[in-house]
């Protein structure tokens, strides 16, 4: 055989053998879970994580289960922005705002739900959904109604006017003690010298003197107890008109409380102020020049309010209105405007993917009406709030 056919031979052999094992090597098969992927761009993506804190009403505890305002808004968000994310498995529940912001910060978490504010400083490391909710400070009162009486009795035994009209008294009974004994020799017929009948009459004498500046029927008359008259009447008069402003200052506020309506009025009434400790509340009162009471729960400073020992509480909007609805014999109001405003939203890592689609999620759901529902189902109609 010629060389050259022989070549070409072997050459058509070798292709045709490589060709044969190519054949018979398996394909590689589909990937059973791909890499994964932003919401909205049509791929798979892993399970969606949520960290949260408790603060009823927005986030509560029952049992093994999370709800609340907060909670529930989330999942309707998680249904209608699409996202693998499943109750059961997929919140993780720490202690405070910092922890939440710092599995943020680190990727530990996904989003971060529960009553978190929008602010500049929390903008700069991680990113927030549209505001679901807007808050601020609130002023809670006591509700003044029920009977004129009621609200006169609970002025005149209220502590100080108390103490007020005690000393009154004991000036009364001293000074009717002087008067007898300087006139009880020189005029036995109007102050007579037995002890008890003396007396008597000089404090008819006194307490007529000092209520209506004068007694008709009866008057000393030696120079002593006349001097000492003028002096009464004088001293006598001040004293009176002091503890009747006081008395009408006291229940004037009380029957008032309704109409405080700033800060301002606080700090002209001159109220005790009940805060939580370390809150925003607290802080803010404190730069507003308040000496105020500190409690260590939003419930324990409302107690407080309705047994007298503050006037007024302040704290976050939305849990003092959670409060009253769910203490409807407290005789508790909110009154006045928001102040020291703030949002909540939803924090994301920072360059979130799901912004986007989070936020289009909390704004379909204003425009149905869900947020609305939630805000009546935790914290009562907004008539509430007066």
């Amino acid at each position: 055989m010629h060389p050259r056919a022989a070549s070409f031979l072997a050459l058509c052999a070798t292709l045709f053998f490589a060709g044969s094992l190519r054949a018979q090597q398996p394909s590689p098969p589909p990937a059973d879970n791909p890499a994964p992927t932003p919401a909205g761009t049509g791929a798979v993506m892993r399970q969606f994580s949520v960290v949260t804190r408790e603060i009823a009403p927005f986030v509560v505890k029952q049992g093994d289960r999370l709800t609340g305002y907060s909670i529930e808004l989330w999942e309707r968000i998680a249904r209608e922005a699409k996202l693998p994310f499943d109750p059961q498995k997929d919140y993780r529940v720490v202690d405070n705002v910092g922890q939440m912001m710092s599995a943020l910060e680190s990727k530990q978490a996904d989003a971060a739900v529960a009553a978190l504010s929008i602010t500049s400083e929390r903008e700069k490391v991680i990113d927030f959904s549209q505001p679901f909710y807007d808050s601020g400070l609130q002023i809670m009162v006591r509700d003044q109604g029920g009977s004129s009486l009621r609200r006169i009795l609970a002025g005149i035994f209220k502590g100080k006017i108390f103490e007020l009209v005690g000393v009154l008294v004991v000036l009364i009974i001293v000074y009717a003690h002087l008067l007898w004994l300087a006139e009880r020799r020189k005029n036995s017929a109007v102050f007579p010298r037995t002890y008890f009948a003396g007396v008597f009459e000089a404090l008819w004498w006194s307490s007529s003197t000092i209520i209506t500046g004068g007694c008709e029927n009866i008057a000393p008359t030696g120079v002593l107890g006349r001097m000492s008259a003028i002096l009464w009447m004088l001293a006598g008069m001040a004293t009176f008109s002091y503890v009747t402003a006081s008395i009408s200052s006291t229940m004037t506020v009380d029957t008032l409380n309704s109409e405080v309506r700033t800060v301002s009025d606080l700090k002209e009434r001159k109220f005790d102020v009940a805060c939580v400790r370390g809150s925003t509340g607290e802080r803010f009162m404190q730069d507003a020049g308040f000496s105020t009471q500190a409690f260590d729960t939003a419930e324990a400073a409302a107690e407080a309010l309705e047994k007298d020992k503050v006037q007024a509480v302040v704290y976050d909007s939305p849990i003092l209105r959670y409060y009253i609805k769910n203490h409807p014999g407290s005789r508790l109001l909110l009154t006045g405007d928001l102040f020291e405003k703030q949002s909540y939203g939803i924090g994301l890592q920072p360059g979130s993917p799901q912004r986007k689609e989070i936020t289009r999620a909390i704004l379909k759901l204003r425009e149905e009406g869900v947020l609305e529902e939630l805000e009546t189902k935790y914290f009562g109609a907004s008539a509430a709030s007066r």
